[in-house]
């Protein structure tokens, strides 16, 4: 839906929904896809309106000038002001920012449209109105605005009442939660490659249970909120933290266990070695205790002898 939008004319988007939904990611793929430039302000510590009028006028001279399609994704943790809306009204609902462009900086971006305006429009007059116009309806058709926001708060109800060319002026677009089939397929996708050492009847249990848990956390949000009146929820960005956890903690404990399972080997290794070696010795000493008896037999005989030589020497 969002590369239906961005494709068309003077189309731009309002993506509804909490963070972590994916807004910004599908507005780059859709952006990626219609071979658009993605522009997005980077806030400061000193950023303000002034900075946001100068990336505006950059966004003006590449959709304008160069004829290049923008999308110019704009989130609600953007605005550092509530002046920043206010010209993003304008934009959409005229696509003209006034005072936006100084005077010698309109006569140069005028001058350089003369030659592509008589290509398209032979029968205009180059005049500076025809050329101003006609810079605005390019920077308006190749310049698609995504507004992200989330609808969890009254600054979105307020911001409705206060810019509504905000609303009128975008196809609204709502991040609603996954299905619990969506759930399942996602993380069937992400764990298909992924070893578990268990049968395939574990595994697609496993699968499903991950989806069901989710589910059952997003039903709990929302009996939550009715309780306590207090939001809380899960998004697609915490479901894919969840299996990118669950894969990186199965992994250590697997590891955890290779590492006793070898320990274990290696201790079972030195006892059946010790034992071999115990066969050993009892060979040996089985052998050295008969060598003993015949050696013991012999000393008596000699101590029988000695015995007798002495006695007889006495007498």
């Amino acid at each position: 839906k969002i590369s239906r939008i961005i494709r068309t004319p003077i189309g731009n988007a309002m993506l509804v929904g909490v963070g972590g939904s994916g807004k910004q990611s599908l507005t780059r793929l859709a952006s990626y896809i219609a071979g658009y430039k993605t522009f997005q302000i980077v806030l400061t510590r000193t950023y303000n309106a002034s900075n946001l009028l100068d990336d505006l006028k950059i966004l003006y001279r590449m959709s304008g000038l160069k004829g290049q399609g923008v999308t110019f994704i704009f989130t609600d943790q953007e605005i550092k002001d509530e002046g920043f809306l206010e010209y993003m009204n304008n934009l959409l609902a005229t696509g003209e920012i006034s005072n936006l462009f100084a005077r010698d900086e309109i006569d140069e971006i005028t001058s350089e449209l003369i030659p592509i305006m008589k290509k398209e429009f032979p029968r205009h007059p180059p005049t500076n109105e025809n050329l101003y116009n006609y810079f605005l309806s390019r920077a308006r058709s190749n310049l698609h605005v995504v507004l992200c926001f989330s609808p969890v708060g009254e600054n979105f109800r307020s911001r409705a009442l206060k810019f509504p060319a905000l609303f009128s002026g975008c196809t609204m677009d709502w991040f609603l939660r996954w299905p619990k089939d969506a759930l399942i397929a996602v993380a069937d996708y992400f764990l298909a490659n992924f070893q578990i050492r268990c049968t395939d009847e574990v595994k697609t249990s496993v699968v499903n249970t991950m989806g069901k848990i989710h589910d059952l956390v997003a039903e709990k949000c929302v009996e939550y909120f009715e309780r306590f009146r207090r939001q809380m929820h899960v998004t697609p960005k915490s479901y894919l933290s969840f299996l990118a956890g669950y894969r990186t903690i199965y992994t250590e404990h697997l590891n955890e266990v290779g590492i006793l399972d070898q320990r274990m080997k290696t201790g079972l290794a030195k006892l059946v070695e010790a034992q071999e070696s115990v066969n050993e010795l009892s060979k040996e000493l089985a052998v050295k205790e008969k060598d003993l008896a015949v050696a013991s037999k012999n000393a008596d005989k000699v101590l029988v002898e000695v015995t007798a030589s002495a006695q007889a020497a006495e007498k």
